[in-house]
């Protein structure tokens, strides 16, 4: 497995076993950018934070992904596999300027401060409205600037569907047909979650390994991780019953 070695990405494991969704995908993302700082990947649109960890993902699994998707017409559950390539870019975050109803809005896309702030906050009665105004670079109506909590409901309304505009790349979505009753659709593929499912069972996996040779053989945990992927599993093939 190139990249991180699997010490390293142990400890990236067990720091991600106990935080919410976002707080492990900056965990993850921080382990595929370590030249950068956290502060600075919380400030990536999630675009890109996705496309770092797609990349990350593939470093280290490899350029194929499998998946299962439940079809919504006849419950089917499909088998997905598909190249890593597929999912390209679609275009990067700007900001995209609303005008309605004699109002302007500029919006910026979404980070990972935004949805930390959120968590921080606690549950709100509308979320959704309290993103859009964090999102807001600047409002103004008739050429006046005016503060983002003072814009009208609908408009509020219509700049949360337009807040998609501002990071085409933050959601991904895979074309899928039923073998079983030819039902297209689309479903969603949340990057973040998929590697930390895969990073979760490689762990556990790992952790076995070096339970069987350390009893068969009395090494160390740091010893065992030292070992290349292809004599550790020769080990374990000789300790097989």
């Amino acid at each position: 497995m190139p990249g991180p070695g699997a010490a390293q990405l142990l400890e990236v494991w067990e720091r991600g076993l106990d935080q919410e969704p976002v707080r492990r995908a900056l965990t993850l993302l921080a382990a595929a950018c370590p030249q950068e700082s956290e502060g600075e990947l919380a400030g990536w649109p999630l675009g890109r934070r996705d496309a770092a960890l797609l990349a990350f993902r593939t470093e280290l699994f490899g350029p194929q992904l499998e998946a299962m998707a439940q079809c919504p017409g006849c419950g089917l559950e499909v088998e997905l596999s598909f190249p890593a390539g597929s999912l390209g870019p679609v275009g990067a975050a700007q900001p995209v300027t609303v005008r309605r109803d004699g109002f302007e809005v500029v919006l910026r896309a979404v980070t990972s401060n935004d949805l930390l702030s959120l968590e921080s906050a606690g549950a709100q009665p509308d979320a959704h409205t309290a993103l859009v105004h964090r999102c807001i670079a600047g409002a103004s109506a008739g050429g006046v600037a005016v503060e983002p909590a003072s814009l009208p409901a609908g408009m509020v309304a219509a700049l949360g569907e337009e807040l998609g505009r501002a990071d085409p790349a933050a959601t991904t979505e895979l074309a899928l047909e039923c073998p079983g009753c030819a039902r297209h659709w689309l479903a969603p593929l949340h990057i973040a979650s998929y590697l930390w499912a895969e990073l979760h069972h490689w762990a556990r996996r790992v952790l076995l390994d070096i339970h069987t040779l350390a009893h068969a053989y009395g090494w160390s945990e740091r010893d065992i991780l030292a070992l290349p992927p292809r004599r550790r599993q020769a080990y374990l093939e000789l300790v097989a019953p």
